[in-house]
C-alpha cells in the first residue's frame, strides 16, 4: 500500500512537472506556472490563475523547470538547461556537456533563454516618455478657453539619467490673455555612490504675462539621494549657476535686463501609493549678489491610473514666483490649478 502511495504521489508530482515549472516553498505550499527570472533574492513566476507571483528565495526548498532556462550561479559560472530539484533541496541542471548539481541557496540569476538577464537589464539604458495635455473652457458671466501641456522623455543608464522635459500653459480670459508661458529644458545627472551624484542643467523659456521675453538658468553642482526603492524617491540638490532675463520694451515701467551668477537648489519626489503616484519637484534659483532676488518654481502632481496601463489622470496645481515681477508692475506669483490626461511610454 506505502509502494502505491509513493507511485501515485510521483505520478501526481510528474503531471503537475508537466504542465509547467514547479515551485516548492519550505512551508509545502507548490507554485506551477512560468519561473521568468530569479534576482536580488527573489524569484518571479507567471501563473495562470494569480498572474505574476514574486517569491523570497531564502523561502524556496526547490525547483523544476519544463524547458532550458539559464542559471547563474555565486562565483559568476552561467549554464542553460533545464532544471530538476531533488528532497535534499539540490538542484540538478541538465547541461549540453553534462549535469551540473547546485542549490536553490546558490542561485545568484536566472532568465528564459532568448531574454537578457537581470544584470544585462540593469546596465542597458532605456528611454521612458511622458506626455500630458488638457484643454478648458467656460462661458457665462465671464468666457475663457485655455490650454496646458507638457512632455518629457527620459534616458534611464545603470548610474545616470538624462532628462528632455518642456511646459507651456495658455489661457484667454473675456479676449484677453491671462496665461502665455512656456519653457523647455536637459537635466543630466551622474551617480558617483548609492547616495551622492553630479548634475547639470539647463532651462529656458518665456512669460508673456510678466512681459519676460527670454529667461535662462544654467546650474551645476551635487545630488544627495535620501531614499531610492520601488515605491520612494527623494533627491535633494544643491549647486551654483547663472541667470539670464531680457524683458519687453512694453513693459511699465521698464525693467532692466538680468545677468547674474546664481545658487540653485531643488528637490524631486516620488511616492508610489495604492491608488496612485505622488509627484512633487522644486527649484529655487537666488542670485547670489542680491538672495532677495529669486525665481522659485513648484509643481505637485497626483497621477491616478486608468484601465488602460499606460494612460492615467494627473490632477496638481503649479507655482511660479519671481520676486522682482513687481518691478515691472506685475504680481510676484502665479498659481495654475490643472487637470490632466496622461500617456506614458516606453
Amino acid at each position: 500500500m506505502n509502494k502505491l502511495l509513493a507511485s501515485i504521489a510521483a505520478l501526481a508530482l510528474f503531471t503537475v512537472s508537466s504542465n509547467g515549472d514547479v515551485i516548492v516553498t519550505k512551508s509545502g505550499s507548490t507554485i506551477v506556472g512560468k519561473i521568468q527570472e530569479i534576482d536580488g533574492g527573489k524569484i518571479k513566476i507567471s501563473t495562470d490563475f494569480a498572474g505574476d507571483i514574486v517569491v523570497d528565495q531564502t523561502q524556496v526548498e526547490q525547483m523544476t523547470t519544463d524547458d532550458p532556462i539559464f542559471v547563474s550561479i555565486e562565483g559568476g559560472a552561467s549554464f542553460s538547461g533545464k532544471i530538476t530539484g531533488s528532497d535534499d533541496g539540490s538542484l540538478n541542471v541538465a547541461t549540453e556537456t553534462g549535469r551540473m548539481t547546485t542549490s536553490v541557496s546558490n542561485v545568484k540569476e536566472s532568465w528564459q533563454i532568448g531574454s537578457m538577464s537581470p544584470t544585462e537589464k540593469k546596465m542597458r539604458r532605456s528611454w521612458a516618455y511622458l506626455a500630458a495635455f488638457d484643454l478648458a473652457g467656460k462661458s457665462g458671466n465671464k468666457s475663457s478657453t485655455g490650454f496646458g501641456m507638457s512632455f518629457r522623455a527620459t534616458l534611464n543608464g545603470p548610474d545616470d539619467r538624462l532628462a528632455f522635459f518642456s511646459r507651456a500653459n495658455f489661457e484667454e480670459t473675456d479676449g484677453t490673455k491671462s496665461a502665455d508661458d512656456a519653457r523647455v529644458g536637459v537635466d543630466y545627472s551622474n551617480q558617483i555612490n548609492d547616495q551622492w551624484n553630479w548634475y547639470v542643467s539647463s532651462e529656458l523659456g518665456r512669460d508673456v504675462i510678466k512681459d519676460t521675453d527670454l529667461f535662462v538658468t544654467t546650474a551645476g553642482g551635487f545630488g544627495y539621494t535620501i531614499t531610492n526603492t520601488d515605491s520612494r524617491f527623494l533627491n535633494i540638490r544643491g549647486g551654483v549657476g547663472y541667470r539670464f532675463e531680457e524683458y519687453s520694451d512694453f513693459s511699465t515701467p521698464i525693467r532692466e535686463q538680468l545677468n547674474a551668477a546664481s545658487l540653485d537648489f531643488g528637490l524631486e519626489h516620488k511616492e508610489t501609493l495604492k491608488w496612485g503616484t505622488l509627484v512633487n519637484r522644486i527649484k529655487f534659483t537666488p542670485t547670489i549678489e542680491d538672495f532677495g532676488s529669486f525665481r522659485l518654481y513648484q509643481d505637485t502632481a497626483l497621477d491616478l491610473p486608468l484601465k488602460a496601463d499606460q494612460y492615467s489622470v494627473r490632477l496638481g496645481f503649479a507655482n511660479d514666483y519671481d520676486s522682482d515681477a513687481d518691478l515691472s508692475g506685475k504680481k510676484e506669483l502665479d498659481t495654475t490649478y490643472y487637470i490632466r490626461l496622461v500617456l506614458n511610454w516606453q
